[in-house]
């Protein structure tokens, strides 16, 4: 059995807000489960591909990203 989050869980586990976990839900980058709730296992995609984002030199854009969304 995996765990899962809630949004607003999520948003803390990803250290983003919680707006930006429902921008990356619209988006179909995260889904929900039968609970409403989002998987681990795609936090922690998500949270790799950030970081490979951060590792890149765009750091920037992806705070701004956060803050804005």
């Amino acid at each position: 059995m995996s765990t899962s989050y809630t949004i607003a869980e999520s948003a803390e586990y990803l250290q983003v807000s919680e707006t930006f976990v429902h921008t990356m839900i619209d988006k179909g980058r995260l889904t929900l489960n039968g609970d409403g709730k989002v998987e681990q296992r795609q936090l922690d995609g998500l949270a790799e591909l950030m970081e490979k984002l951060k590792g890149g030199g765009i750091a920037a854009m992806v705070g701004s990203i956060d803050q804005y969304l």
